[in-house]
């Protein structure tokens, strides 16, 4: 079976970029005599970055006929149009003349919406927009339209659909009525334990400009619903005579418009001291960070889970996470703290630093939570599965 990986995440873009190129990697260990995989790819870069990691990539470059294709096919008359001059969907026609049998998703894509007569996996790890959608990033209509369109694509035509939680399971059957034997949960697998080796600690650390520092880690984009602000508003409060901490952000210089909010609030506050930014930064960095911060920090207001919760368990890093964003069984692992009051994170800092708050529980727990749901073993089991039922079922009709 010829299996079409679409990768649709451009390089910068995030954890969403991070956890494609890690699942990409990952279904290569499926390769087997009778499943085979060609990954493709709309985006330079990436397509350069898969070109490196020695995989089987295929650069589209029908993307622009493709968009075209899908605003005319929008309009009955149009359709009428499409049909007399034979102009067929650019994507469908890419996939037939490459032999494809099946489609993988490795995130949301635009190339859902025209994903027209074959059968696929989808990856729907953020329905965010439609619960919390008056956060900026989310305010136009058109990508909420976008957005929504994909999720319901993938509801009627997917064979199966990944989710990362299963509160995330239970808000999609809800929120669009998707059958519940058509979604798996899988966590994602975080690509840093592999960037173990070799690390010279103290170089980073000093590169960083963090040495003999105590730190807290927030690695996210700057986004407003990120809520970096909270952690502002805490250290503001914090007895930064009594308690010596800093906070490291990091992530996409793209963000521009909030990073210059962000930088202003510390600037406005007198907090320039106790603040370090950088933007994405290698995974031995971050490696190094996670295995020498107090904790991780994560005030977000939408995400059911995140690349750097599980990183963080697999390092026994303590966690601070948004008061009932996450599962029930995810929350027990970290220490919950209350968005509507900067005070409780600022209570919850004194308590880590005097060793008040207990954590060692909850990270052991946390790694066990790790292993069982997000190693690698489990991913590859999951696909194989996937791939597998679709391999049996399809040979009840003619290739």
């Amino acid at each position: 079976m010829k299996i079409a990986v679409i990768f649709d995440a451009e390089t910068g873009a995030g954890g969403g970029y991070f956890q494609s190129l890690k699942s990409a990697l990952l279904l290569k260990k499926l390769e087997n005599n009778s499943i085979n995989f060609s990954y493709i790819t709309p985006h330079n870069q990436t397509f350069t970055k898969l070109k490196n990691e020695k995989l089987n990539t295929i650069f589209f470059k029908d993307i622009l006929l493709t968009r075209i294709f899908y605003q005319l096919s929008q309009s009955y008359f149009c359709q009428i149009f499409l049909s007399l001059f034979k102009f067929k969907n650019p994507f469908v026609k890419f996939l037939k003349k490459n032999n494809f049998d099946f489609v993988i998703f490795l995130g949301p894509s635009w190339f859902i919406k025209v994903c027209d007569g074959y059968n696929f996996i989808s990856s729907t790890y953020d329905i965010n927009f439609k619960l919390d959608n008056y956060f900026p990033e989310y305010e136009s209509s058109r990508l909420f339209e976008s957005k929504n369109l994909i999720v319901k694509k993938s509801v009627n035509r997917a064979f199966k659909i990944l989710v990362d939680t299963e509160r995330s399971k239970k808000e999609l059957m809800k929120l669009y009525n998707c059958p519940e034997k058509k979604i798996v949960v899988q966590a994602f697998t975080p690509s840093l334990p592999s960037a173990e080796k070799n690390i010279d600690k103290q170089k980073v650390i000093s590169d960083l400009g963090l040495e003999n520092k105590k730190f807290l880690f927030y690695p996210a984009r700057f986004w407003s619903h990120k809520n970096h602000k909270y952690i502002i508003d805490a250290i503001k409060i914090l007895d930064k005579k009594k308690y010596d901490i800093n906070i490291v952000f990091c992530g996409s210089a793209s963000d521009k418009d909030n990073l210059d909010y962000i930088k202003k609030k510390i600037s406005d506050n007198g907090l320039n001291n106790y603040f370090f930014i950088y933007n994405f930064i290698t995974d031995e960095e971050v490696t190094v960070l996670y295995k020498n911060c107090a904790a991780l920090v994560m005030p977000t207001y939408v995400a059911r889970s995140t690349l750097p919760l599980y990183e963080a368990f697999y390092f026994k890093t303590p966690v601070f996470y948004s008061k009932g964003v996450l599962d029930e069984k995810l929350e027990k692992l970290v220490t919950p703290i209350d968005l509507n009051d900067p005070q409780d994170l600022s209570d919850k800092i004194s308590d880590l630093l005097t060793d008040k708050l207990e954590t060692a529980d909850k990270v052991n727990s946390a790694l066990k939570y790790y292993n069982e749901n997000c190693s690698e073993a489990v991913f590859l089991n999951n696909y194989k599965k996937i791939i597998d039922d679709y391999i049996y079922l399809s040979q009840r009709w003619k290739k």
